[in-house]
């Protein structure tokens, strides 16, 4: 049996509009995992959010923050770090209105310490956690994420929605421009929202 000439054409229509069908199937399922490039987080995704405990809220209102835990004493990796979110502060342009970075440290800084990490950007933003919750709450975090990537390399850095929930952790060797890259996308989507 032969195909005529229409039945030919009519299937071929067919195929035309079932083909993309099927393929946007295929990659939405469970087989395929496709994620566009421009999609993926750079960092480690906190998968449900994890709520920070401290009293912020007052001081930042509803904006982003990229939360840096300092070490103490800070060495020069440390004063490399902040010279590095000082830049991503400033690469966000316009938009760096609805992003502060703040430095976290669970003991009070050294007078010529804090004045040579204001030198470096004055508005940072330091914040003291006397308490110990928040630094617990982090290393809860760091341990997750270890087990689950298995890589070493310590988180330090962590970016917080407006509510203080840690939504991506990076470890210490991460590319700044990988940090800048999600708070840029999340800083777009945030403003589609509103």
């Amino acid at each position: 049996m032969s195909l005529s000439r229409q039945q030919i054409t009519l299937l071929g229509i067919f195929a035309l509009f079932l083909a993309p069908l099927l393929l946007v199937m295929l990659m939405r399922s469970s087989w395929w995992q496709y994620q566009p490039a421009g999609m993926k987080n750079q960092g480690y995704l906190l998968q449900p959010p994890v709520q920070l405990p401290l009293d912020l809220t007052h001081e930042f209102g509803d904006k982003w923050l990229i939360l840096y835990t300092l070490d103490n004493p800070c060495g020069q990796k440390c004063i490399d770090h902040a010279t590095a979110l000082r830049q991503i502060h400033r690469a966000t342009g316009r938009k760096s209105k609805h992003l502060e970075v703040v430095m976290l440290s669970d003991t009070l800084l050294e007078s010529e310490f804090r004045t040579e990490i204001e030198s470096i950007y004055p508005e940072f933003k330091i914040v003291v956690d006397t308490s110990g919750a928040a630094t617990d709450v982090l290393a809860t975090v760091n341990a997750d994420m270890m087990t689950d990537t298995g890589d070493a390399n310590l988180p330090n850095t962590y970016i917080l929605d407006p509510m203080l929930n840690v939504i991506l952790a990076y470890g210490m060797n991460s590319n700044p421009g990988d940090i800048h890259a999600d708070i840029k996308r999340l800083l777009k989507w945030s403003e589609q929202e509103n």
